[in-house]
C-alpha cells in the first residue's frame, strides 16, 4: 500500500481541516495516511481516526487583545527558531520511520527541509506565500521581511515537485496579496480551487428548531490561533444580547476540545464546538467571521454573504479580508468597529440584492474546480 505524510501547520484549524478532506480523498483511492501537526490540532485529527504525530508548534506572538504582536515576536525570535530546528529533527525522525512514497507540506516549511533531505517527493500546499510585517513595523524592516520571505520561499517551496494554492486564479484570488510576485520563479504554483468540504455535516436539533425563526439568522465563527479566539468570541457574546430584538446568534466558539451541545445565550446560542456548521451556514442570512483563508473560502462555495473580522495586524487576514470586500461578497470591519450600530448596519447591507448576486457569481466560479481531486490525482501520479 502506498503512504502519504501530511504536515498541517497547527495554529488555527483551518489547515487541518482542508488537509483532513485530502487524506478522505487519499484513502479512498487507497492510500495510508498519517499527520504531523501541533497541539490541539494534532488531538483533532488523532480523534478523527488518524496516526499524528505532535512536533512543537512554529508561530507568531500575540498580545492579550488578540492581536499579532510584532515585537512579542521579535523577543520570542530565539525560541521561535529553536522549535523550528526541533521541528525539522521531528520530521526528519517521523518520516525516516514511516518511510512515506509522497509527502504533502501545507505551509510547514520543517517538513519541506525535511523530505528534501531525505530525498523524496514533496507537495506543498499553500495560500500564503509571502510575508508582510504589520503596519506599525518600520518601513525598511517591512521591506525586508517582505523581500526576504520571497526569496527564502522561493527556494524552499519552489523545491518541491508541486506548488499547489486552495484559491481561484485572478481575478478571483483571494489571497492574492500574500502570493509570490510576477516573475518569481515559483510563478509555475497551480490554482486548483478552495480546499474545503463542501457539505460538513447533517442538521441538529438546533437546526431544525431554527428553521421555525422569525428573525434573520447570523451565524458567527470564531476560529484562528487559540490567544486570538477568547477576545472575538467576548464581541460575539455581548453583540448578541444587544442585537436580540433583530437577529438569532449561533456562536461557533471554535474550541476543538470543546462540547458540541449548543447551548441557550442572550441573543442565541453557543456552541463550544460546532460539529456540524455547514446546515446552519447554508441556512443563515449572513455570517460574521475571522478572514482565515478556509473560512473565506467556505462562505464563498455557499453563496454567502460575510462580514469578515480579521485578526487585529494579522496581515493574511486583512488581505483576505480586503480582497472579499472588492469582489463585492463581504463587507471588511475592524475589531474596534464591532458595536451594534456598525454590525447592524453591516447584516441590513448584506441583505441587500447585490452582495448575494455577487456571492452567488462566485459560488458558480468555484464550482469548476476540484481542489482535492486534481490533489489526489497528483500525488496518484
Amino acid at each position: 500500500m502506498r503512504k502519504v505524510y501530511i504536515a498541517a501547520f497547527g495554529s488555527g484549524m483551518g489547515h487541518a481541516t482542508r488537509m483532513a478532506s485530502v487524506a478522505e480523498g487519499l484513502a479512498e483511492e487507497g492510500f495510508q495516511v498519517a499527520f504531523s501537526s501541533s497541539g490541539e490540532v494534532t488531538q483533532w485529527l488523532r480523534a478523527k481516526g488518524y496516526p499524528c504525530n505532535d512536533i512543537p508548534l512554529v508561530d507568531v506572538a500575540y498580545d492579550d487583545t488578540g492581536t499579532f504582536s510584532s515585537r512579542a515576536t521579535a523577543r520570542d525570535a530565539p525560541t521561535i527558531l529553536s522549535r523550528f530546528d526541533k521541528q525539522i529533527a521531528s520530521e526528519l525522525r517521523n518520516l525516516m520511520t514511516y518511510s512515506p512514497d509522497v509527502v504533502i507540506s501545507d505551509s510547514m516549511f520543517s517538513t519541506v527541509i525535511a523530505a528534501r533531505i531525505l530525498g523524496l517527493r514533496a507537495v506543498a500546499i499553500l495560500n500564503q506565500l509571502k510575508l508582510f510585517a504589520s503596519p506599525r513595523t518600520p518601513h525598511l524592516v517591512s521591506l525586508l521581511i517582505s523581500s526576504g520571505s520571497v526569496i527564502l520561499g522561493d527556494i524552499l517551496w519552489g523545491s518541491c515537485e508541486s506548488v499547489i494554492v486552495p484559491d481561484l486564479p485572478p481575478p478571483y484570488t483571494i489571497s492574492e496579496r500574500n502570493l509570490w510576485n510576477a516573475g518569481s520563479s515559483s510563478a509555475r504554483a497551480k490554482y486548483v480551487g478552495f480546499l474545503t468540504p463542501r457539505n460538513n455535516g447533517r442538521p441538529d436539533a438546533l437546526t431544525e428548531r431554527l428553521r421555525k425563526a422569525t428573525k434573520a439568522l447570523v451565524f458567527w465563527q470564531v476560529s484562528g490561533p487559540p490567544a486570538t479566539r477568547g477576545p472575538f468570541l467576548a464581541k460575539a457574546m455581548a453583540l448578541a444580547s444587544q442585537l436580540d430584538e433583530k437577529y438569532v446568534f449561533v456562536i461557533a466558539a471554535g474550541n476543538p476540545q470543546g462540547g458540541t451541545e449548543p447551548r441557550p445565550i442572550p441573543g442565541g446560542y453557543m456552541y463550544e464546538w460546532c460539529p456540524s456548521p455547514g446546515p446552519l451556514l447554508d441556512m443563515c442570512s449572513a455570517v460574521i467571521s475571522r478572514a482565515g483563508h478556509v473560512s473565506v473560502s467556505d462562505y464563498v462555495q455557499r453563496g454567502k454573504p460575510a462580514v469578515l473580522v480579521p485578526i487585529p495586524s494579522q496581515t493574511e487576514q486583512v488581505g483576505n479580508a480586503e480582497k472579499a470586500d472588492r469582489l463585492g461578497i463581504a463587507i471588511k470591519l475592524e475589531d474596534d468597529e464591532l458595536d451594534a450600530g456598525t454590525v447592524d448596519e453591516s447584516l441590513r447591507s448584506l441583505a441587500e440584492g447585490k452582495f448575494l448576486a455577487r456571492a452567488r457569481e462566485m459560488r458558480e466560479v468555484a464550482r469548476g474546480y476540484d481542489a482535492r481531486g486534481s490533489i489526489v490525482k497528483l500525488v496518484r501520479g
